[in-house]
Parts: structure tokens; C-alpha cells; sequence
């Protein structure tokens, strides 16, 4: 059997909190794909191999 490769996620709000804006990064998780898991209610998570969102940063989504 071969192991599931990991992939790391940036966390992100889709709508704004009274302190945080819609975007926020505010949290990063490594998945390996398996098992059922979805983020909270009011974030999302965004593959982020490169790094280029660090917490406290800004993800914008493109439609």
C-alpha cells in the first residue's frame, strides 16, 4: 500500500468577524487526503504547497 502524500492548506475566513477581516489566514494544517474533514463554519482552506500564506496574511479567492 503507498502512503497518501501530504499537502499543506491555508486556512482562511470567507466572511469577515469583528476581528478579522473576510481573507484572514488564520490557521495552516497539513492533510495526507484521507479521512473525511471539512473546515469550521465561515472558513475555507486553500491548497498552499508554496507557502505564500502565512497566518495573519491575506487570501483573496478568485472565482
Amino acid at each position: 500500500m503507498t502512503a497518501a502524500a501530504s499537502q499543506p492548506y491555508a486556512i482562511y475566513r470567507t466572511s469577515a468577524t469583528p476581528d478579522e477581516p473576510a481573507g484572514q489566514v488564520v490557521d495552516r494544517i497539513v492533510r495526507d487526503g484521507t479521512g473525511n474533514w471539512k473546515p469550521a463554519t465561515g472558513l475555507a482552506a486553500v491548497a498552499d504547497p508554496a507557502g505564500r500564506y502565512p497566518i495573519g496574511s491575506t487570501y483573496t479567492a478568485t472565482a
